[in-house]
């Protein structure tokens, strides 16, 4: 395990202004949120992590008082560190977390854009945890250069690193050295975080598969122990790996916990020529359910192309997931969503056949992320294309079988302007008490000039 040469909390100039609605049309809030204890809903603003640099929010979870933490990255120079500000219940920034209500740590000092939180928990007394790729040697050269760890780092309830957690609050995951394939270089990577009953951390990612001369890469479920440390009992030295098949590289995404201890992973993989969602089930000692799917794992096109799974949620009696796909090569991507049952067969009664398709009109529309209600019904976040090169983020309401709920926006879905060609959102969470849905992103420049990316939150009434 090798441990970061620099670890730092730094200021970070956090401002909150209003952002136009895009569809519907939204006024732009006052610079405050929300009265009475609430956050203002279904209106996006700004959520800049820094004044001057790039950053963007692309996870999102609430503690068990209605806060909202949201993780993402914000730039040093041509450097990324891991960001994540906390929100009070009624949407203000908490500027008693970290510096002005945003924590930061630079796990890899030096490298280049590759550093970032993509996932986020909190655990017991409001310890909020972050995870995601970092550079391996930010000083290496060539091919080298471009090898990549997985990183969690553990704030207290100040914003503060915690050295409880880790060494000096950073736990480093080094699974794999990586490879270089072509134009293709692979090496360690994460995705998703999952808090464990019990405290217990599940990260999502992948390594480069086990054996002479493989250049493919497959799904790497790793348990950490509450303080960081490896859990021993789940897999083999911690880690669980799963492959699809020799020669293909695995994408993972997510996963959930389910009420007996077993977790389902999502993720996609290219079989056959066509990218498929990919779920597998866990015992809780990292094996292989061989009840689920076809020997623990499940393999199940759903469009002739591309079928994506981004994230994936229990909803009911059922796990759905959400991202993007198409039939044809030729064709624009739509969002979808896919209904499974529990034990790993595509649900056909859920959406049409299986499968429910956002398309805004005819461009390409993607599903990043979602969250499962009480009663059965999600909430996807994404993008949408409304014309031209303009990207909106868009949010998504399902009815429990999978139908667009037409009760919401504009046959099941808004849009969101949130002032950038390519806006975005990447993470969703529901509060503990029902009351709120928050949706966290970007603003996504992709201007090449002084403008830069900035985080961006919405608050739904679910």
């Amino acid at each position: 395990m090798r441990y970061p040469k620099t670890i730092a909390v730094i200021a970070a100039g956090l401002v909150l202004a209003g952002c136009g609605g895009g569809e519907p049309a939204a006024t732009a809030p006052p610079a405050q949120s929300g009265t009475g204890g609430q956050p203002q809903f279904d209106v996006v603003r700004s959520a800049a992590l820094s004044t001057s640099a790039h950053d963007r929010l692309l996870g999102a979870v609430f503690d068990s008082t209605n806060r909202l933490f949201a993780a993402g990255w914000v730039a040093d120079g041509a450097d990324h560190m891991m960001a994540v500000t906390r929100f009070q219940p009624d949407g203000t920034v908490d500027t008693g977390f970290g510096a002005n209500g945003v924590a930061t740590v630079n796990v890899a000092r030096g490298g280049k854009a590759v550093e970032l939180a993509r996932g986020v928990v909190v655990q017991a007394g409001g310890k909020v945890v972050v995870a995601g790729p970092v550079e391996h040697d930010p000083a290496a050269a060539g091919e080298a250069a471009k090898d990549t760890d997985i990183a969690l780092a553990r704030f207290d309830k100040s914003g503060r690193l915690d050295p409880a957690f880790g060494a000096g609050g950073v736990v480093r995951l080094d699974l794999s050295t990586g490879v270089a394939e072509g134009t293709a270089y692979r090496g360690d990577t994460a995705w998703g975080l999952v808090r464990l009953t019990g405290d217990r951390l599940l990260v999502v990612g992948s390594q480069v598969g086990v054996g002479p001369g493989r250049t493919d890469v497959d799904f790497a479920v790793v348990r950490l122990n509450a303080d960081g440390s490896r859990d021993t009992g789940f897999g083999a030295g911690g880690t669980a790996l799963v492959g699809v098949g020799p020669g293909i590289s695995e994408i993972p995404k997510t996963a959930v916990e389910l009420p007996d201890g077993r977790v389902v992973v999502a993720g996609y993989a290219t079989v056959d020529d066509v990218v498929a969602p990919v779920l597998f089930r866990l015992t809780p000692a990292g094996a292989l359910d061989p009840s689920f799917g076809d020997a623990g794992i499940a393999v199940r096109p759903v469009l002739g192309n591309v079928g994506e799974a981004y994230s994936v949620a229990l909803a009911g009696d059922r796990l759905v997931t959400t991202g993007y796909g198409k039939d044809t090569a030729e064709a624009k991507v739509d969002l979808i969503a896919n209904g499974f049952t529990l034990d790993g067969a595509l649900d056909r009664s859920f959406g049409t056949n299986g499968t429910t398709r956002v398309n805004v009109a005819g461009d390409d529309d993607r599903g990043r992320n979602l969250v499962a209600l009480p009663d059965g019904r999600t909430i996807l976040v994404g993008s949408g294309k409304p014309g031209g090169s303009n990207i909106d983020a868009m949010v998504v309401r399902l009815q429990a079988n999978g139908g667009l709920d037409t009760g919401y926006g504009q046959g099941g879905r808004k849009l969101f302007d949130v002032g950038g060609p390519n806006d975005a959102f990447f993470g969703v969470a529901v509060s503990p008490d029902g009351s709120r849905v928050a949706a966290v992103g970007y603003l996504g420049r992709d201007t090449g000039g002084d403008e830069k990316d900035d985080g961006a939150v919405l608050w739904l009434q679910p």
